[in-house]
Parts: C-alpha cells; structure tokens; sequence
C-alpha cells in the first residue's frame, strides 16, 4: 500500500509513518513538505492514499484538491484531506476529512480504513473515458455482448483501472464483489468470466487478441486464465487511456510516437523521410 503524507510538520508525519509502519510493514510511505512537490510525485508515480494537510507550503491543500478535480489523474489515491475549517470550501472534494490537529494515531486509523475504500472519489472524474473505453476494448476482441461474462467482466475493469488496490485483490474477491452488485453467486460470476474469454480466444478477433495479449497467453493452454486476462486487460486500458487513444473512439496505435517510428513517412516532397539530410 503506497501512501504519500503532503504535511508541513516533518515530526508528525514521521509519527504517522512510524506508526503504520509498526501496525503494517507493507506500507510505502513518502514525505513531502510543499503542494507543488505532491502534485509532481502524484502525477509522476502511482499512490493508493493521500494524506493532504491544508496547510502544505507554496500551493495550499485546497489548491492541490482543486487540481487534481480539474486534470484528474487515471489511477487517483484515496484522499484524507486536513482541514481547520467548520466545512471544507465549495468544490473542496475528499474521501474523508479530519482536523489539522489530530492525533497521529487517530490519522493512523483513518488511514487504514480509507485503504480499504473500493474506489476513491477522485474516479469519478475519469468514469466516463474508462466506461468507454472499456466498452471500445472488449469490442475490439469481439467478445459478444450476448454473455454475461461481458457484463461482468465490464464491471471488473471499471473498477480495476483506476484503482491498482482492487487490481491487487483476489479473484475470489472481485467474484464475490460482482456477485454481490448482480445479485448472483461468485461461482457463477467465475463460471460466466470463463465462458466469456474462450469465446474471445476461439471466435474472437485474432488481430486484436495478437495487439493486446500477443506473447502473454501461454502457447499450451492457449489461453489466459480469468485473473490473467483481467490483469492484462487492466494494464493495456491503462495504456490506451493515457494516450487518449479510447476516451472516445479506437484507434490503431495507443503509444506514443517516437522521432525513429517515423522514418518511413512520406517526407514534404514527396520522397522518404529517412532519405532527408537530417535523418
């Protein structure tokens, strides 16, 4: 579990972290002092929870809150948000909120619970890309939107994208979770997953399976297993969601381009772009 303390006071949140530490070595935690400095480690690395003082230096708390709502970030971190205030300003927006002033065993508590959140309120705000997309991906394999398997597994992904704690939890759980939200059983929520991804892999689109799984299917079994195909469904719609490629439609190529993939473009006259003095 990676947690990323933004607090202005070191010797709290050396507190915190020796606490969580002691309940729970599986923690990762880092430090910063300033806002500036937990927007950049934020969209440069991947966080399952936030503790976000208001009182962070150089951009406040509530500066940071309002910039992750206004370019928000595909994977989010749960948000414990620290606020001096009777209520949070309008448009201040966190999973949880707790006094600047409490105590680092109390934070310690709020924290693991917060952990444990399904999805942070920060999701919302790329729920519509990751619904299409979603949508966009399975239709790209051919799955049949017949099976329920589909149904299921549509679900699955919505919820494994953006947050990499359910990614990490078992298949069993995500079964019982999506037996739960359909009003079934997980043994037939595994059973439907099942059915769904040999129907892809015996009467789906050999171009699209080739383009997402490629060397990742197992040559003997022929193909994945229902946790297996979901990890890496999960990791290639990340992938195409990042480059835009099915936030709104498909397209044929999700990365992005490198200076060396275009040698081969028709250059301004006509000839090889590989053919130009400078290349």
């Amino acid at each position: 579990m990676r947690l990323l303390l933004a607090m202005p006071d070191t010797e709290t949140a050396g507190e915190v972290r020796g606490l969580l530490y002691a309940m729970d070595e599986t923690w990762e935690i880092a430090v910063v002092p300033t806002g500036v400095e937990a927007l950049h480690r934020l969209r440069e690395e991947c966080w399952d929870v936030l503790l976000l003082h208001a009182g962070v230096r150089d951009c406040d708390g509530a500066k940071v809150l309002r910039n992750l709502w206004e370019r928000p970030l595909l994977c989010p971190p749960r948000i414990l948000f620290l606020w001096d205030g009777q209520e949070p300003r309008a448009g201040i927006k966190a999973d949880c909120v707790a006094p600047c002033r409490a105590e680092a065993g109390k934070l310690c508590s709020l924290l693991n619970v917060l952990a444990k959140k399904p999805l942070p309120m920060l999701a919302a705000a790329y729920a519509k890309q990751i619904f299409q997309g979603t949508t966009a991906f399975l239709d790209a394999l051919s799955m049949s939107r017949a099976l329920k398997g589909r149904e299921y597994l549509h679900w699955m992904l919505c919820r494994c994208v953006p947050s990499p704690w359910v990614e990490r939890s078992s298949m069993g759980q995500l079964c019982q979770a999506c037996a739960g939200a359909f009003h079934t059983t997980p043994s037939a929520v595994e059973r439907c997953l099942r059915v769904a991804i040999e129907n892809v892999f015996t009467q789906g689109s050999i171009g699209g399976i080739e383009r997402y799984f490629g060397t990742t299917v197992d040559p003997e079994r022929g193909k994945p297993t229902n946790r297996a195909f979901l990890l890496q469904a999960t990791r290639q719609l990340r992938l195409l969601l990042d480059g835009g490629a099915l936030g709104e439609k498909q397209r044929d190529t999700p990365q992005s381009r490198r200076a060396y993939d275009g040698v081969n473009d028709p250059a301004d006259h006509g000839a090889l772009a590989a053919e130009e003095p400078c290349n």
